[in-house]
Parts: C-alpha cells; sequence; structure tokens
C-alpha cells in the first residue's frame, strides 16, 4: 500500500468503489472487504454498477487510521477466494432478532403491505428464480394470482430473519451488505450505550 499525497480539495465529496480503491492505491478485493465489513462506511444504492457511494471524510479517517494500525483493515484469511459476510450464530437471543426485526422493518417502510418478486429480488439481490422457487416451497409465505407470486411485508420480514434465510451459503453481495450493515448497527448502539452510562 502507498502512502501518496493526495490533493483532498480535487476529490469529490461521494466517491464510488472505483474511485476509492485508485484514490487508496489497493486492489478492487480488498476495497469489497472494506466496504462489506462496514471498516469504511459507505451507502449501498441498489444498483447493478457503482452501488456503493462513498464519503470523502470517511476515506480520508480510513487513510489517517490505516497508518497508525494497518493490521485492523486487513481481510480475513480466504476472504480473496470468498465473500465475507458477518457471522450470525443459528439461533439469535430475543433483543437481537427483535432489532433485526425491526431492521428489515425500517428497510420495507417505505414499499406496501404486499410486494412482488421483484421487489424482493432488489432487496435480496438473489435472482427471480430462486425467489420463486422460495415460493413455491412455502420457505417465503405468499399468494399466487396468475402467474405470479405476491409477498404479504410480514411474511417477508419473517423470511428474513429465518435461519434458513441468514445460513444461506452462497449469499448475493446485497445479502452480505445487509448482514454487515446490521451488525454495524449493532456495534454502534452497544457502543452508545457504554458511553452513555454513568
Amino acid at each position: 500500500m502507498k502512502n501518496l499525497p493526495i490533493d483532498w480539495d480535487s476529490v469529490p465529496d461521494v466517491m464510488n468503489k472505483d474511485q476509492f480503491y485508485r484514490l487508496c492505491h489497493i486492489s478492487k478485493s480488498t476495497a469489497l472487504h472494506l466496504l462489506k465489513s462496514g471498516k469504511v462506511p459507505c451507502r449501498w444504492t441498489g444498483k447493478k454498477t457503482r452501488c456503493y457511494q462513498i464519503k470523502k471524510e470517511d476515506v480520508r479517517a480510513y487513510l489517517e487510521e490505516r497508518a497508525v494500525y494497518p493490521e485492523v483493515y486487513s481481510a480475513p484469511r480466504g476472504w480473496y477466494g470468498d465473500h465475507y459476510a458477518a457471522k450470525l450464530p443459528k439461533e439469535l437471543p430475543e433483543d437481537v432478532f427483535r432489532q433485526m426485526r425491526e431492521y428489515y422493518a425500517e428497510l420495507l417502510e417505505n414499499h406496501k403491505d404486499v410486494v412482488t418478486v421483484r421487489e424482493v429480488v432488489a432487496l435480496t439481490g438473489y435472482a427471480r428464480s430462486t425467489v420463486n422457487n422460495w415460493c413455491s416451497r412455502g420457505l417465503l409465505k405468499s399468494f399466487r394470482k396468475g402467474n405470479l407470486f405476491y409477498i404479504p411485508k410480514v411474511f417477508l420480514i419473517n423470511f428474513l430473519c429465518s435461519e434458513y434465510f441468514r445460513t444461506i451459503v452462497r449469499k448475493s453481495r446485497r445479502h452480505i451488505c445487509m448482514l454487515n450493515e446490521f451488525s454495524m448497527r449493532g456495534q454502534v448502539r452497544k457502543h452508545g450505550k457504554a458511553g452513555g452510562a454513568e
């Protein structure tokens, strides 16, 4: 990793992943690890390309801290051969399960009470055929109208929190991102409580 001087005035306030890895002189895989793990905060847009938005201030903070603690930002063993997602136990404590339901409820708050397969595809990052398979097998509770499945939002939230969904081996990028976002939110809450304790 190179630590070359950067003209921050010429750097955009919000950048994509390609701009991020070039600016920081790291590989695409390392950049992906930093964004998916939450070590560098980002916003997921849901688009197929340029799906990450990273603030300049967060990149600057990352570079400053990396110079002091480089080991904190190294990718875990096996990362370069696979994707990394926050690890959650098969059985969640009741408070964590409740927080996960709240997290997905917030993600879906702008959706109607009944969502389409297309919306589930956009939310989860899995193929339409995969979502249809979940519905036809009864893993994702739904009802059929013509040739299309429709999923009540409450059933979708239940499915997203289920052990089946959480333990999918080959997770989509969007699924990994959601798990990491949820994990980071839990860490922020925990540290916030600790910091506010008297």
